[in-house]
């Protein structure tokens, strides 16, 4: 059996203790001990940013000590390692990003942890969306995707994109561009959104995919375009740009999520809690509030809806990662 029809076999597995969790014997979190959350990447971050919103809210309404710790470095991946080896008591979680639960199995020929036999989904914290947009150096009439489409035919020497990282759902949106559109588009990776936005509103970058997020002040600002966004409908936050869908490459539906995780073995009525929590944090005045300001839209619901969204979103990726044949060695 290879790692995807292990995945996915596991993916089935795991939706069946939440059925019952109401009949299991109550176990709360130990107050007299600090609750850590996990972080990925550097402090100030957007990850780390909702991170510590929403755990600054738990303690609010669990009572919890939090304590966030950033342990950057192999894009996410020692976080979840330390997550991994942790203690399963309900105080240790994760915040991750999804990419490193759905994407990094299909793209690391080795990976020192399995998303879904190391750990348990406990809720998802937010969604966000990308824009594809255009720069300076894209003349003005280039408004749409076929705009933009018909400009790349016309400029074959000009036909790549740039994205914050390889192996990102922004380098993928890219390729499923270049499958739509039936061109051959180099992609450019950055070492994040930053110095490929510096390089985008100097335009020595033509085109790229980055988060609404990143993308947002830009826009707002006149500096960049965005041509299409990848929501199922229009962003809030970009209500005059149409979808992927809308413009006919209806295969380019993709929203992104950051997630809380806790390692395997965590007590299932510890787990219920904490998503119950997380649930009630995602609607608190000040958690959706921020959470708007930073253009993204606050999550939560079931841990079986969270395993759907998981089985989805590998079920998504597989080809089409498949189809680009990028693998990272390590």
């Amino acid at each position: 059996m290879n790692r995807r029809e292990t995945l996915k076999s596991m993916l089935a597995g795991i939706a069946i203790p939440f059925a019952g969790l109401s009949s299991l014997s109550a176990q709360t979190f130990d107050k007299a001990r600090p609750v850590r959350f996990l972080v990925g990447f550097p402090a100030g971050g957007s990850v780390d940013m909702v991170a510590r919103l929403v755990a600054e809210q738990l303690r609010a309404d669990l009572g919890i000590v939090p304590v966030v710790e950033n342990i950057s470095g192999a894009g996410g991946r020692i976080a979840i390692e330390r997550a991994k080896a942790s203690a399963p008591d309900g105080h240790t979680i994760l915040v991750t990003p999804a990419a490193m639960m759905t994407l990094y199995p299909l793209i690391f020929s080795k990976l020192n942890y399995d998303p879904i036999r190391d750990f348990i989904p406990v809720a998802p914290l937010c969604t966000l969306e990308f824009s594809l947009i255009v720069t300076g150096a894209v003349p003005q009439d280039v408004k749409t995707l076929d705009d933009l489409i018909a400009w790349y035919k016309a400029n074959p020497s000009k036909a790549a994109y740039a994205h914050g990282s390889a192996g990102s759902p922004m380098h993928f949106i890219g390729a499923m561009l270049a499958q739509h559109a039936g061109l051959d588009l180099t992609h450019v990776p950055y070492r994040g959104a930053a110095p490929m936005l510096q390089d985008a509103l100097s335009g020595q970058v033509a085109v790229a995919v980055t988060t609404i997020t990143d993308s947002l002040p830009h826009i707002e600002g006149g500096k960049l375009r965005a041509v299409a966004v990848s929501g199922k409908a229009r962003s809030k936050y970009l209500p005059n740009v149409p979808t992927f869908a809308e413009q006919g490459a209806a295969a380019i539906e993709v929203e992104d999520w950051f997630g809380m995780f806790v390692p395997a073995g965590t007590p299932m009525p510890v787990v219920e809690q904490l998503n119950a929590a997380i649930g009630k944090a995602l609607t608190s005045k000040i958690v959706s509030e921020r959470m708007q300001q930073l253009a993204y839209i606050p999550a939560g619901g079931s841990q079986g809806e969270f395993v759907k969204r998981l089985k989805a979103d590998l079920d998504k990726w597989t080809p089409v990662v498949k189809a680009t044949g990028f693998k990272i060695e390590e």
